[in-house]
């Protein structure tokens, strides 16, 4: 396992020793003839007026305009340590090279901000990746776990 990994107010505390760190965004799948399996944390202020229901339905809206035909399911509730509200959506895709893109999406609220964790790789390695995906995202925490390095 690598070290852990702070990213605003993410914490990544699990990383396989095959993955590596993509400064500011999250951690890759590294090795040869493997898809660049991803897992990237983002965050921003929830906009005045706006609840994680709306937010997330604002994000399905601009998935349905930039991507490929998605399929998106959800959102569902979702349990997530250390914060106010968690909810998850299932994004399946077809890449430019008609490869079928699958997406994890965990959207979370605390303290008035947004934690947004996507995982995304080729249907194909799924379950290649599930173990790797699984143990990163155990050691996920966001806004008021942030300070538990």
């Amino acid at each position: 396992m690598v070290a852990p990994l702070k990213i605003g107010s993410w914490l990544v505390g699990a990383i396989p020793a095959e993955w590596e760190i993509l400064p500011d965004h999250g951690v890759r799948r590294a090795g040869q003839r493997v898809f660049p399996s991803t897992v990237v944390v983002t965050e921003e202020k929830l906009p005045e007026g706006m609840d994680l229901q709306k937010y997330i339905a604002n994000q399905i809206v601009v998935m349905q305009h930039v991507l490929p035909e998605p399929n998106i399911q959800g959102p569902d509730r979702f349990t997530f340590p250390e914060v106010d509200e968690a909810q998850r959506l299932a994004v399946k895709y077809k890449s430019k090279d008609g490869r079928s893109v699958v997406q994890t999406q965990i959207y979370t609220g605390s303290a008035g901000l947004v934690g947004i964790v996507t995982f995304t790789t080729v249907e194909e390695e799924l379950s290649g990746v599930s173990g790797a995906f699984r143990t990163i995202g155990s050691g996920l925490r966001f806004g008021k776990g942030k300070d538990k390095l």
